[in-house]
């Protein structure tokens, strides 16, 4: 027997409108909460890797590339949709007191790519000079000084290079204060092993960083510009440093970077022609630094920050 069952065609309507509302609405969720991903957590992800890589690397790039320095990682910020800038903080050592020298920012993308913004440079002539009674014997217009800071630049002269203008400040020392540490870059008259830079470097100074010579002597004297592109090793002290050094330069060269294929690059010509200097930083006293200047092998010497 068939019982009648009854129809409410409203009721039904009601729900058919009440699922497709609901139907209608979970789809648009889905896709605004896929637009939010693909716009918002999607990059940040990919911002933080690209961070991450740069923090694996630029520290220690600093270390080779710039005299005696060391960069701090500082904070990063988004500028742009896809786009994000990276502070680093840059000292120098002189003995165990840190300076400040400088700021770099990183600017990079969440698809890669890395660019280096800051630590510019300017000139300090006479008339700007607060100080020239110290400034007796660097060529005008030759010292230079590190924004923001207005610390000095610490510059080597690549022996291949024909050069207009050396900075010898060794007469500078003697007017500051024996109790001071001073950090100076020397250059030498020839490109020397570490073991004749140790004979012609008294014991009493600090070996800080190492200017090593990365391109033929031809290249330098043809290319005057490639005697800024420095490299450097900064354990000249250690007993193992040139191992260290040539070990840290393969593992930064196997990090993809900007800076990767010149790395590379670097270290096959030093395997190819071994490590030899052209200029180092050391850290001493006044009165042991004035004692280089009658040393024939060294040619430029640029005074860098002095410690009270």
């Amino acid at each position: 027997m068939l019982h009648n069952v009854d129809f409410n065609e409203k009721v039904f309507l009601r729900k058919a409108r009440l699922k497709s509302i609901l139907r209608t609405t979970l789809v648009s969720l889905a896709i605004t909460l896929c637009i939010f991903a693909l716009l918002f957590v999607i990059p940040e992800i990919m911002l933080q890797n690209q961070e991450n890589r740069i923090d694996s690397f630029y520290p220690d790039l600093v270390k080779f590339s710039q005299p005696n320095t060391y960069a701090i990682p500082g904070e990063s910020y988004n500028i742009r949709l896809f786009g994000r800038q990276k502070k680093y903080y840059l000292l120098r050592f002189i003995g165990n007191k840190p300076y400040p020298a400088g700021i770099i920012t990183v600017d990079f993308d969440a698809w890669g790519g890395e660019q280096t913004k800051g630590n510019n440079s300017f000139y300090v002539n006479e008339s700007l000079n607060a100080y020239p009674e110290l400034s007796t014997v660097i060529p005008e217009g030759a010292k230079k000084y590190l924004v923001p800071y207005a610390v000095p630049k610490l510059e080597f002269y690549h022996p291949a290079i024909k050069q207009e203008k050396i900075i010898r400040e060794f007469d500078v020392l003697e007017k500051i204060p024996n109790d001071n540490l001073v950090e100076m870059a020397v250059s030498f008259k020839k490109p020397l092993t570490l073991d004749e830079i140790k004979a012609a470097i008294p014991g009493n100074l600090k070996l800080m960083w190492g200017a090593v010579s990365v391109f033929e002597d031809k290249e330098y004297e043809k290319n005057s510009y490639l005697s800024d592109r420095l490299v450097g090793n900064p354990y000249l002290g250690s007993p193992d440093g040139e191992e260290k050094f040539i070990k840290e330069l393969e593992r930064l060269s196997n990090i993809p970077s900007y800076h990767s294929k010149n790395l590379k690059r670097t270290l096959e010509y030093l395997k190819e022609n071994d490590i030899k200097y052209y200029g180092a930083v050391v850290v001493g006293s006044p009165k042991d630094l004035i004692k280089l200047s009658s040393n024939e092998l060294i040619t430029g010497a640029v005074l860098g920050i002095v410690s009270r």
